[in-house]
């Protein structure tokens, strides 16, 4: 009886202990989970492109709550060509307080915008293609305030404020044709 009982015990601890068997673990960067989890230092328009270098300038807001126009040129972008996207930064230390700002990207995001009813081209296309009609003074920030499709005319309308030596708005349209 004594050698069942010890038989029992020793099925039960070992069914118990290969239950509480061995699984791979994963080490995980806390910075990495707390960029993730982060919300983005800014978000805003690509208005300008110098080799890994962006222009990101936040819209216009409709009431004027906001911070409209603030401007942030951020190194280290990955390679492509960013003119025209809108994309959220995550800034890796410190933001100099100029105008426009200046810093070091972490991470830079593209933010997927829908595509427009009875458009050929994506936003992010007219507003590349408005902004390479501008004449921009190196001191000129543009600030999107108008970025809207006409299907009856099949064109986009794009409305940029200046900020810098030549304040003022700049209205063009675009041909919706790629």
């Amino acid at each position: 009886m004594k050698m069942r009982w010890m038989l029992g015990m020793f099925m039960v601890l070992s069914l118990s202990l290969s239950a509480c068997g061995l699984s791979e673990t994963k080490e995980v960067d806390q910075n990495e989970v707390e960029a993730e989890a982060s919300d983005p230092d800014m978000s805003g328009f690509v208005m300008d492109q110098d080799e890994d270098s962006i222009l990101v300038v936040t819209p216009m807001d409709d009431d004027g709550s906001g911070d409209e126009g603030r401007a942030m040129w951020v190194s280290g972008a990955p390679e492509g060509l960013w003119v025209g996207k809108q994309v959220e930064v995550w800034v890796d230390g410190d933001i100099a307080e100029s105008y426009p700002e200046q810093a070091t990207a972490e991470k830079v995001q593209e933010l997927e915008m829908s595509e427009v009813q009875g458009a050929d081209l994506k936003a992010s296309e007219a507003l590349s293609a408005a902004l390479s009609e501008t004449e921009q003074e190196q001191a000129d920030v543009l600030i999107v305030s108008l970025l809207s499709f006409d299907e009856e005319s099949d064109q986009w309308t794009v409305k940029l404020d200046r900020r810098g030596t030549n304040q003022g708005e700049w209205k063009t349209t675009v041909k919706d044709e790629k």
